[in-house]
């Protein structure tokens, strides 16, 4: 019984906190994507697409991450609950693909507030590219992650292990730059709705490790149905988390 109210009431605090934010965001579904991507990213519009005067709900470099996470978490979850650390060359590969990431940030950073340059200039082109790299970097850390944390079943093999993942991550994520780039604006959207979807299942996947560390319910699962309660508990936290961030956003910009 009390497992059942348990259920209830976390099933009823993710509803309504669900509800709260579709009623108090912006009207229409693309502007309710703009909205989720406010909560991670900045939207600086001169560091984003746009499409017919219609822009990317993320930056380049977003676009990059969340896309990248979009193909990379698609299939580590074809390659079953594999839990090792990449080996020594698949993790150095993947440190330069955050360093790249990180170093463009910082370059960005430094000509948009000190007007310099430290290495080259950063371009929409060179976010979107090293987005890419870190997509990988993210999906890979979180499939790990996830698998090491909550199945009891997984198995001490690692997600990375041949040089052709590497290059079909690269030859997708090139596809799926050009069509960001040259499609029209129905693929234009199809794209921003699958990087905001992807915003919302890496948070939520985040949040569902934390409450099962929270609750010291680690290795305990064997099924995605025995963890149903921890993925609504972690989708609702998401929620709040995009909620609050929301808030925040606008008070800082004065709209509240």
């Amino acid at each position: 019984m009390k497992r059942i109210i348990i259920t209830v009431l976390i099933i009823l605090i993710a509803v309504i906190i669900s509800a709260n934010w579709i009623l108090h965001s912006p009207h229409g579904y693309y502007e309710k994507a703009f909205a989720v991507g406010s909560s991670v990213c900045h939207q600086i519009p001169s560091h984003s697409y746009t499409n017919s005067g219609t822009q990317f709900p993320l930056c380049a470099r977003c676009s990059g991450l969340y896309l990248g996470s979009f193909i990379g978490l698609a299939y580590f979850f074809t390659r079953g609950k594999r839990k090792a650390i990449p080996k020594k060359g698949f993790l150095i590969l993947l440190i330069f693909f955050f360093l790249a990431w990180a170093g463009d940030g910082v370059n960005s950073f430094v000509t948009d507030y000190f007007n310099r340059t430290i290495i080259y200039e950063t371009t929409n082109m060179t976010r979107l590219v090293t987005g890419f790299g870190m997509g990988l970097v993210m999906s890979t850390a979180l499939i790990t992650l996830f698998n090491l944390t909550v199945w009891k079943d997984a198995v001490n093999f690692s997600l990375l292990f041949s040089p052709w993942q590497i290059a079909g991550y690269a030859l997708t994520s090139a596809l799926a730059g050009w069509i960001l780039l040259f499609s029209n604006t129905f693929f234009f959207q199809v794209f921003a709705y699958i990087s905001i979807v992807t915003v919302m299942i890496i948070i939520t996947m985040l949040y569902t490790i934390f409450w099962v560390i929270l609750l010291r319910k680690e290795n305990s699962f064997s099924k995605w149905k025995s963890l149903g309660l921890f993925l609504v508990a972690g989708f609702a936290s998401a929620m709040l988390q995009v909620t609050l961030l929301n808030l925040l956003r606008q008070w800082a910009l004065g709209l509240i």
